[in-house]
């Protein structure tokens, strides 16, 4: 069966007679009769009946639109997925996670992903867990935090930590900056690695952010430990044995 064919009696349907017909479809009423005539003759039915008000469906003519309506639609879904693919991801994504882990992302992942995808938008957060939910797509990126019940929870990688000092500032041994997240319920990160430390070790300084740790390092108020991707480029700091 021709969908150009199908697609003569939809505009027909919808015009009401098949001059108007013709004009829907931006062809010549002559074309549009034939067409309408070959699909009669393919099915053995006739699909209208003249009236004053125009073309009207007969009984099986309802069905044959019924099934062309639905041919069109897929046809039209399949067009837009087919433009989607082509355009790259379109939409609203949301990202969560650390702050330092965004402006890595910032800097050397989102500017391609823009130029790829001229349609998908990126909405960075680095407010801790626990968030409430979004309508659109999230994606979050967290150490140690629960996952809410609608979310799925998996293992995407290991980040390896080292400890950081101030390469040209005296620091005492025993003195640290840490991460902590007093919101923060059940065994986490930052609990672990005091327990490490020992009775001896003295919290200087804390906070939410390995930027903001490797700064306060940097400034000698302690050692930090910091994930190794942050502390092995800074010129200002130097790994310590623990």
């Amino acid at each position: 069966m021709d969908w150009s064919h199908l697609k003569v009696a939809l505009a027909v349907s919808r015009g009401g007679t098949l001059t108007r017909a013709a004009q829907l479809l931006s062809m010549d009423q002559t074309t549009a009769g034939r067409r309408l005539n070959a699909l009669e003759d393919q099915l053995g039915v006739s699909l209208f009946v003249r009236a004053k008000s125009g073309f009207l469906a007969t009984e099986q003519g309802q069905i044959i639109l019924e099934r062309a309506l639905r041919i069109e639609s897929e046809i039209d879904r399949m067009g837009e997925d087919i433009a989607a693919s082509h355009a790259g991801a379109v939409g609203v994504v949301r990202l969560m996670t650390n702050t330092w882990i965004l402006e890595r992302l910032a800097q050397g992942v989102m500017p391609k992903l823009a130029r790829d995808h001229s349609k998908l938008q990126m909405v960075l957060s680095g407010r801790l867990p626990p968030t409430p939910l979004h309508g659109e797509a999230t994606l979050s990126f967290w150490f140690d935090a629960a996952p809410h019940s609608s979310e799925v929870s998996l293992p995407f990688c290991r980040v390896p930590y080292a400890a950081y000092k101030a390469r040209d500032i005296e620091v005492d041994p025993n003195d640290w900056v840490l991460f902590r997240d007093d919101d923060a319920h059940g065994p986490s990160f930052s609990r672990q690695v005091q327990k490490r430390l020992g009775s001896d070790a003295r919290v200087r300084l804390t906070a939410t952010d390995a930027h903001t740790l490797r700064n306060a390092a940097r400034a000698g108020i302690g050692q930090a430990l910091l994930p190794v991707c942050v502390g092995r480029i800074d010129p200002a700091l130097e790994a310590v044995d623990t």
